[in-house]
């Protein structure tokens, strides 16, 4: 089903289009958390640690100390996925003879993406509008499981 706006036609109606809008924003701020991680994860344990810099009497950095370990960075469960995959090579990057599990961790849109992108770009016809991968009633469910 098609919509008129004051630009031209658009696959959804507005209402779904804020909630499609708000998936978006919280699609791109998991991958902002899924690169945090990744970049937590890149880190030996040894490194994952808050520093604070010690100063002098006249306020110029003279060192730091470790105040405490870095927590993992949390994850959105809907947009990222756990895994236990086999790898052959040791942590310090030597090959293995027998397999050993690491935590994988995969990031995945859903397809929210392009549907966003599909949404907001008018088309001159209804004849051209290109219809969403999703149903209204199906980014209920998307939003329902992110609130939860």
């Amino acid at each position: 089903m098609v919509h008129q706006s004051r630009w031209g036609w658009h696959p959804c109606d507005y209402a779904t289009f804020r909630l499609l809008k708000r998936l978006h924003r919280a699609c791109e701020e998991a991958r902002r958390r899924f690169a945090a991680w990744q970049r937590w994860h890149r880190k030996m344990p040894r490194n994952r640690v808050v520093r604070r810099w010690l100063r002098d009497g006249q306020g110029r950095r003279i060192g730091c100390e470790v105040v405490g370990s870095r927590p993992e960075p949390s994850l959105s469960p809907l947009f990222c996925v756990r895994r236990l995959v086999p790898s052959y090579w040791s942590e310090d990057g030597k090959p293995l003879q027998e397999a050993r599990l690491v935590e994988d961790v995969v990031f995945g849109d859903l397809g929210i993406v392009e549907a966003y992108r599909t949404a907001r770009k008018p088309a001159a016809s209804p004849e051209e509008v290109r219809p969403l991968p999703f149903t209204g009633q199906e980014l209920q469910q998307l939003a329902a499981e992110l609130m939860a």
